[in-house]
């Protein structure tokens, strides 16, 4: 069959370090024009990699390809994919698929209608250890599963091109949407979830976009009747564990959010691997150049496992209900102001809680 005509739109950090080396390893699709807002940008990078076409006009390229790849800000998630979907072009879009559960849905409706792909970028299914997992969990070896905890954790220093992700408009939140979006779809994913609801959420985004953020959680597993706990905590300022943990009543399975470790079953005396390790680490543009290879057999047609737009519907409706139990996350040099004034007598003093 012809290769795949690919427009990859946006031409910032994850296009640069991602996408652009992928698309040469992925020999179903043809990356034939590079769109940008910097049509300079887009010309360099263009002449670089040996791509035909750069332009700033994005609906123009829209007749000229069958798909397009979008490396865009949040904010034109929707609006570039609905566009996209208008003419029938199959769409992936880089995480999070959208701001809101209304954006994706309206996103999914469209794709539905258009009968052609949508795909969300969520390149940690990529990852060999999630997949090992989520194929074969060990559920016998934990036994009655009591808590859950998820980890994700990075100083961000991701190489910006603009300032955009400080911009809760334009963003949809912080933290949780923009890095842990990928640890709520992997608990969703791997665990294969039919339901989690929302018990209490905290962030430190008073005033912007939040860098630290804590849920809990109450999972329904596919494998028992009552329903667990779950504690998920995100962070931009600091390397957290960055894993799912599964805590049994007979051993607890650590699932990395890597592909360069194993998960791992502790049962009190021993520790061993889950499974065998992969022959070498999924490094660099790997797992996007497994993502568009799966991007392109669903365009034609066949069955892949990659983070479709119906998928994305559960995650975002999560986060959204997140940030719509949003409690301040304290911190012990935070004085808060109590009315009426308790205990001192002193009016307007403030009161350390």
């Amino acid at each position: 069959m012809d290769r795949i005509r690919i427009a990859l739109v946006g031409c910032g950090a994850v296009a640069q370090n991602g996408y652009l080396p992928a698309l040469s390893r992925v020999p179903e699709v043809c990356c034939v024009s590079l769109v940008d807002v910097h049509k300079e940008s887009a010309e360099g990078l263009a002449k670089k990699w040996g791509i035909p076409s750069a332009t700033d006009d994005y609906s123009a390229t829209l007749e000229e390809v069958d798909a397009v790849l979008l490396a865009v800000p949040n904010h034109l998630h929707a609006p570039m994919t609905l566009e996209a979907l208008e003419c029938k072009r199959a769409v992936m879009c880089e995480k999070p698929l959208g701001r809101t559960k209304e954006e994706v849905q309206r996103m999914v409706d469209a794709a539905r209608h258009a009968g052609v792909p949508l795909i969300a970028g969520m390149t940690f299914r990529q990852y060999a250890p999630l997949q090992q997992i989520r194929r074969q969990f060990p559920w016998d070896a934990l036994g009655r599963v009591k808590k859950v905890l998820g980890s994700h954790g990075y100083p961000l220093d991701w190489p910006l091109e603009s300032p955009y992700l400080f911009d809760r408009a334009k963003v949809g939140g912080g933290v949780l949407v923009s890095e842990a979006v990928h640890l709520v779809d992997a608990l969703f994913w791997v665990l294969s979830l039919s339901d989690a609801s929302v018990r209490a959420y905290w962030d430190d985004g008073e005033s912007g976009v939040e860098a630290e953020a804590k849920a809990q959680l109450s999972l329904q597993l596919p494998v028992q009747r009552e329903r667990v706990p779950c504690e998920l905590q995100a962070s931009r300022a600091r390397r957290l564990d960055n894993n799912l943990q599964v805590i049994g009543e007979k051993a607890t399975l650590i699932i990395p959010l890597s592909s360069r470790d194993v998960p791992e079953i502790h049962d009190g005396a021993s520790v061993k691997c889950a499974f065998e390790p992969a022959a070498a680490p999924q490094n660099g543009a790997l797992p996007f150049a497994m993502q568009l290879k799966s991007f392109a057999e669903r365009i034609r047609g066949f069955p892949a496992d990659c983070a479709d737009g119906e998928s994305q519907l559960r995650v975002l409706g999560l986060i959204e209900s997140c940030y719509a139990a949003r409690t301040p996350l304290s911190f012990p040099w935070e004085v808060h102001q109590r009315w009426p004034p308790e205990g001192n007598g002193r009016t307007g003093e403030p009161e350390r809680l």
